[in-house]
């Protein structure tokens, strides 16, 4: 198969990964939750490999998957910013987009950033591998040992009182 062939299919199980239907993702991806993370890696914008471990920190770690191209991603990154300036969980967003210059060209015109952490794993492989991401967006709650605690599929207000509830009620229960 053809590196373009293989680009192509990509893009489109991305496409209808990020127009399945919640449920039906959202309950596949309930097999991570208790999986260790620890050992994640993907890039920086800048082309360096960031562990994940680095950021643990002793907070909890609210980590997304999303791409510049899907809409669900952008209506609730914002509100991932707002959880990440909150101060009470560390928040990371992966991007999944072909090139990090297309992420940091989209960047450049958003007025959120502050409270998030924007890292690249190039067209997903590392996300859809090791962490079963094959929809966007995809969000997982680790507690500060990187241990996957919740998964939710789809755009969701994270700085809703309920959203934010049920995450530390999910981390009390750990």
């Amino acid at each position: 198969m053809s590196r373009f062939s293989i680009y192509l299919v990509f893009i489109c199980s991305l496409i209808g990964g990020c127009s399945e239907p919640e449920s039906a993702s959202q309950e596949a991806l309930q097999r991570w939750v208790g999986a260790d993370f620890s050992k994640i890696e993907v890039q920086t914008l800048d082309g360096q490999l960031q562990p994940l471990r680095d950021v643990a920190g002793g907070k909890p770690i609210v980590l997304n998957v999303w791409a510049t191209w899907c809409t669900p991603c952008l209506r609730e990154m914002p509100t991932l910013d707002a959880l990440g300036r909150g101060g009470e969980f560390t928040v990371v967003a992966i991007a999944t987009d072909a090139t990090a210059q297309v992420v940091k060209d989209f960047l450049r015109g958003q007025t959120w950033g502050q409270g998030v952490q924007i890292w690249f794993d190039p067209l997903g492989a590392v996300t859809r591998r090791e962490m079963g991401a094959l929809a966007i967006p995809v969000t997982y709650v680790l507690d500060p040992s990187l241990t996957v605690q919740m998964v939710e599929v789809g755009e969701r207000d994270w700085g809703h009182s309920a959203m934010i509830g049920r995450v530390r009620e999910v981390l009390r229960a750990d």
